[in-house]
């Protein structure tokens, strides 16, 4: 088995890129989520309720974020524009985060149609992971997201119509293996990173959105399919047992 495909997401919910290297380390991939949008409460905005979201880029640049707009427009957020602290909270965390350029807030909002905060997660975070009591981003609940190719294969195979593995959003993908194999597993390396393996991860709304028009699938799918049959797990949720180098191509091993 082997790392096929390397994914990080600079914003929650907005689009990945996919590397050919990057570190890996005990609060997730370099530059995983550490952007989060937020309305004018604190409270955290996905792509659930703002499906328009997985239409939009943001990439990591010198001086902070690059957001690229569905309609092309961009605009860059600064760290160093971000000099207030102010709650956040996602799922049942309410921590600390940065924020306070105003400018980017309206721009934002105007392009989303609706309030919004962009915060940054900071040099430190201020979340704790409660299963290992090590820091977390504004990931939804683990530092990582590990799918099998095999098991999209499987899956699709049941479908009426084909999806990509981007809606899942994974950190690493890997293949080589029987599908579904990955929910057995309980200790894993790849490459100079070892992982251990400690929920399924169960699919939400999100996996039914049409990544290229924002449309919600009319027939639910795929997370109807995988409710029936699978119990709408797919996936594995990770934390990382030491640091280090991630490479496409890295030899996967089942240590437990």
């Amino acid at each position: 088995m082997q790392l096929s495909e390397l994914v990080y997401y600079p914003v929650k919910s907005m689009r990945g890129i996919a590397l050919e290297s990057t570190e890996a380390g005990i609060m997730g991939l370099s530059h995983d989520r550490e952007w989060l949008l937020t309305d004018e409460a604190g409270q955290f905005i996905t792509a659930r309720a703002y499906p328009q979201l997985l239409l939009w880029q943001a990439r990591c640049v010198d001086e902070g974020l690059q957001l690229i707009a569905p309609d092309g427009d961009s605009r860059t957020v600064a760290v160093g524009d971000l000099a207030r602290s102010s709650e956040v909270t996602v799922w049942k965390d309410t921590f600390a985060a940065d924020s306070g350029c105003e400018a980017s807030n309206r721009w934002l909002s105007e392009k989303l149609a609706t309030p919004v905060v962009i915060h940054y997660l900071g040099k430190r975070s201020r979340r704790v992971l409660a299963y290992s009591q090590t820091p977390l981003s504004f990931a939804d609940g683990a530092p990582y997201l590990l799918t099998s190719s095999a098991s999209l294969t499987a899956l699709n195979q049941t479908l009426a119509q084909p999806v990509e593995m981007r809606r899942f959003r994974p950190n690493l993908v890997i293949d080589g293996e029987a599908a579904y194999a990955e929910e057995g597993w309980k200790r894993i390396r790849i490459g100079e990173v070892e992982f251990e393996l400690f929920k399924p991860c169960v699919r939400c709304v999100m996996t039914t959105v049409d990544l290229q028009t924002a449309e919600k699938s009319p027939l639910q799918e795929p997370l109807k399919t995988l409710a029936k049959t699978r119990k709408a797990i797919f996936g594995m949720n990770m934390i990382a047992l030491n640091s280090g180098v991630l490479r496409l191509g890295d030899a996967v091993n089942v240590l437990e």
